[in-house]
């Protein structure tokens, strides 16, 4: 109702006549690409700050135990270009494959104790074209759908509420333990917070504004 008339229901927004569309993840990843050589990890002190530690993980295991914090990570650019591969300690115990379009660049972050099921999510993430993806056991058991650049949803507030709400409830039944999931997704490439962060250009030192770690050209 405005001022007592009943208004009538608006036409959809068309996202795609502003080029605003589904992203398109055409290039493949395999397994192999995943397994991380350098020493140093990334270690979140809370939702957001990250710092460097020295990582003790095999670096040819294809699965890591559930019975510590340390998980595989990755992020990879949006057009597959390059990549970053390290460890992450302070995110969970137990998330297995997560994929996400989440961040501020929009590319591709991967997080979890199993190659194989971080490249799963990978895959579930390209098939609905952006958001993120929860694989455990061959099984995709959380998504949320992001259809508008891979960061945005065209679904009702309700909707998507309720969707985040699921999603970081089966985040925190697997170990994360920090202040918002979301959060810690959406920054890793933030270079305005300490004390590094994950760039195109590989792990970066904030404040003393340097490459600790170079990425990969795939």
């Amino acid at each position: 109702m405005r001022e007592g008339q009943p208004v009538e229901k608006e036409a959809p927004f068309n996202w795609k006549d502003y080029g605003i569309e589904p992203i398109k993840l055409d290039w493949e990843l395999k397994e192999e690409e995943l397994h991380f050589s350098m020493p140093m990890g990334i270690e979140m002190t809370n939702a957001v700050i990250l710092k460097p530690y020295q990582t003790m993980l095999e670096t040819a295991a294809s699965e890591l135990s559930t019975d510590h914090d340390e998980s595989f990570f990755a992020m990879i650019d949006k057009k597959g270009k390059w990549l970053v591969t390290t460890t992450l300690k302070g995110f969970s115990t137990s998330v297995m494959g997560l994929a996400s379009s989440y961040n501020y660049t929009g590319d591709i972050i991967l997080i979890g104790k199993s190659l194989r099921a971080m490249v799963q999510a990978f895959n579930e993430l390209k098939k609905q074209g952006g958001g993120l993806v929860l694989v455990e056991n061959d099984e995709v058991i959380d998504q949320i759908q992001l259809p508008l650049l891979g960061m945005m949803s065209d679904a009702s507030m309700e909707e998507i509420m309720e969707q985040e709400r699921s999603f970081v409830n089966k985040l925190r039944e697997r170990g994360y333990t920090h202040e918002d999931p979301m959060y810690s997704l959406q920054f890793f490439s933030s270079t305005h917070l300490p004390y590094i962060r994950v760039t195109q250009r590989g792990i970066y030192d904030v404040r003393k504004k340097r490459i600790l770690f170079p990425a990969i050209m795939r």
